[in-house]
């Protein structure tokens, strides 16, 4: 089997109860910042487990080095990969996301070892960029996330890494975006 030196992890990710609670504790205890936040991101052809769902989610992004943290609230009741790893009302580490050269390629990897698609769909505001979570918690405790963005999560983070960068640790430190 050909190892991916070049596959990086690029973002841990927990699932929170309260999205800007989640941020004030994170930023005190880790020292972050800044946050930027994605209130209600736009999904399309969403799926959970094979089946149309609905999927209600804002989440956060901050960045400790070249790692992204992502903090992720589901709004709505429906099954999710979210769910699936972290019950409603509780809080925890949830995936490791990766941005493979060849999405379909490693997601057929993954397939083939026998792992589950338990979300997957597509960002509208990102051109419909396509994600799933693979269900791999009896391996590793946690999912894999697959983005497909061949040109790499530093391309498509750019900007958020360059305001990381100029930050001074006090001013503005939440920030609300859209992708």
């Amino acid at each position: 089997m050909k190892q991916h030196q070049d596959l990086i992890i690029t973002q841990n990710a927990w699932v929170v109860r309260d999205l800007h609670e989640a941020i004030d504790r994170f930023r005190r205890i880790m020292n972050i910042g800044p946050f930027f936040v994605i209130p209600k991101i736009g999904l399309n052809n969403v799926q959970y487990r094979g089946k149309p769902a609905e999927l209600d989610i804002s989440v956060a992004v901050a960045f400790a080095g070249h790692v992204q943290l992502e903090l992720i609230e589901q709004h709505n009741d429906g099954p999710s990969a979210y769910r699936d790893a972290v019950p409603k009302g509780k809080e925890g580490y949830h995936h490791v996301c990766f941005y493979p050269e060849d999405y379909d390629a490693e997601l057929a990897r993954y397939r083939a070892m026998g792992y589950e698609v338990a979300t997957s769909g597509e960002v509208a505001s990102a051109n419909n960029r396509r994600f799933c979570y693979i269900d791999t918690r009896d391996a590793l405790d946690c999912m894999v996330e697959l983005v497909d963005a061949p040109e790499g999560a530093g391309v498509v983070w750019q900007a958020l890494r360059e305001e990381t960068d100029k930050w001074d640790g006090k001013s503005d430190p939440v920030r609300v975006i859209s992708l």
